[in-house]
């Protein structure tokens, strides 16, 4: 398997790439994080070609070796010991966050962000029924930082939730173990 080439121009014009065709014909140079212009990697392309050369796409199951996989992670890094049925698969992160709205608190509670932050972070609580609470983040120096006495001004009691984006989109701040320890521990 060869890594990716980093140095390789893709030219995505006339592709439908949403992020490209936006643009088009503008001085705007759009950097999105979840759609860079970078090719595949190869494992990932081998994957596809063989279920594209099996010719059937139907519902499928988690493959056994991805729980396993996860299982093992989640053993090694956090001492955690869950089991398949603990484990909840779902198609993306947005999903998620809607999940996560809905299973914490009740109708009318609310959810904390930090802002700014990727839109569905603050669609999700309303689109769940769900309050949104904004904590507004800081930027030091190049870096996007918790506002701690913000965050202490802002929550309320009805507060049941936290969404929390790291590294954080847009700012692309990733977060150092004593930020996360500190809020943690708030």
């Amino acid at each position: 398997m060869c890594p990716t080439d980093f140095d390789k121009l893709i030219d995505r014009r006339d592709t439908a790439s949403q992020k490209w065709e936006r643009y088009r014909d503008t001085s705007v140079l759009p950097m999105w994080v979840a759609d860079t212009d970078f090719i595949a990697p190869s494992a990932v392309l081998e994957a596809l070609h063989k279920r594209i050369d099996h010719g059937i796409f139907g519902y499928t199951n988690t493959p056994q070796e991805l729980i396993e996989q996860v299982q093992t992670r989640l053993s090694k890094m956090y001492n955690w010991q869950v089991t398949a049925d603990e484990l909840e698969w779902l198609p993306g992160l947005v999903p998620g966050l809607h999940l996560a709205c809905r299973a914490t608190g009740s109708s009318g509670t609310a959810v904390m962000t930090p802002c700014p932050v990727y839109p569905p972070f603050m669609t999700s609580p309303h689109l769940s029924d769900r309050q949104l609470i904004k904590a507004p983040l800081v930027l030091d120096g190049q870096r996007y930082v918790l506002d701690f006495d913000a965050l202490k001004d802002t929550i309320t009691e009805n507060t049941r939730l936290m969404l929390f984006c790291n590294p954080h989109n847009p700012g692309g701040t990733v977060f150092r173990r004593e930020e996360l320890e500190k809020l943690a521990s708030s």
